[in-house]
């Protein structure tokens, strides 16, 4: 906290450093001093407690894919993590980093708006905790203060039978970051076909992920119809002010949240039927 002070926005703070290496090769960052905090204790745990997984802000995206917490109790956000970059990558990029980079082409933070998470900061003044949907405020900008880090995030479980998937669409690459990101988690009744509660985020198609909770809401209690589904993608698309970039048109990326958005909410209900979240 010293530090940041002392250096303020002319310092900045690295982790994992796969973020800021690419912004310094580009000259998009000028910083008098960079501040690591690879070292601090107790930052590099996953853990469950009190009916949610808590995960330290120096966990790599590798350990968040392999943990054996994670996947026993939110496999899809294990799965979403394993769809970053290359393994190289994962076992470098940080949790806190792609939380604090607030880069809109990311995966996770679509998983974690969706997931109702809860960012956990320290600064001068103690503890702070953040809902993720205050948290990402635009381009590379966030709720943090400029003498504040973030130390972990905190993922409330979604109730008993909740079945999720993440859909990436890259237009690239493999290994590219994604054009269109989406995270759905699903509820259904025990008729198995009836909405008992529904969570949709998008990523990578604005400057922050989006989540419309008046949609989702819309359909509980309805029965999951293709043309219930549709509705729920077209409602996204049209509502997203998508952005251009290398990846796509706004046009495009537009597109690609209706089709995404939808093959999301079908595959999470087709695991309603084999797998747990």
């Amino acid at each position: 906290m010293a530090l940041l002070e002392e250096h303020g926005d002319e310092g900045r703070v690295v982790a994992g450093a796969t973020a800021v290496t690419i912004l310094l090769r580009r000259g998009l960052i000028y910083p008098s001093a960079l501040i690591s905090i690879g070292g601090l204790p107790g930052l590099s745990e996953i853990s469950s407690a009190d009916g949610g997984l808590n995960v330290g802000a120096l966990v790599t995206h590798r350990a968040v894919e392999l943990s054996p917490v994670v996947n026993q109790l939110a496999p899809a956000l294990a799965e979403t993590f394993g769809t970053v970059a290359n393994v190289r990558i994962r076992h470098a990029a940080t949790v806190g980093g792609v939380l604090a980079e607030a880069d809109y082409a990311s995966d996770p933070p679509a998983a974690f708006l969706a997931l109702d998470a809860i960012v956990q900061a320290l600064g001068p003044r103690g503890t702070r905790a953040i809902p993720i949907a205050e948290f990402f405020r635009g381009f590379y900008e966030t709720a943090l203060a400029s003498n504040e880090i973030v130390t972990g995030i905190r993922v409330p479980l979604p109730a008993a039978g909740t079945h999720a998937a993440y859909e990436k669409f890259v237009t690239r690459s493999s290994e590219d970051r994604p054009c269109v990101g989406v995270f759905a988690a699903l509820r259904v009744a025990p008729d198995g076909e009836t909405c008992a509660d529904l969570r949709v985020a998008v990523g990578a198609a604005a400057e922050t992920p989006q989540r419309f909770p008046d949609v989702e809401t819309r359909v509980h209690g309805q029965i999951l119809s293709d043309a219930l589904i549709r509705s729920v993608a077209d409602a996204y698309a049209e509502r997203i002010d998508t952005l251009s970039d290398m990846r796509g048109s706004a046009w495009y990326r537009t597109e690609m949240v209706r089709v995404w958005v939808r093959r999301a909410i079908e595959h999470a209900l087709s695991r309603s039927r084999t797998v747990n979240l």
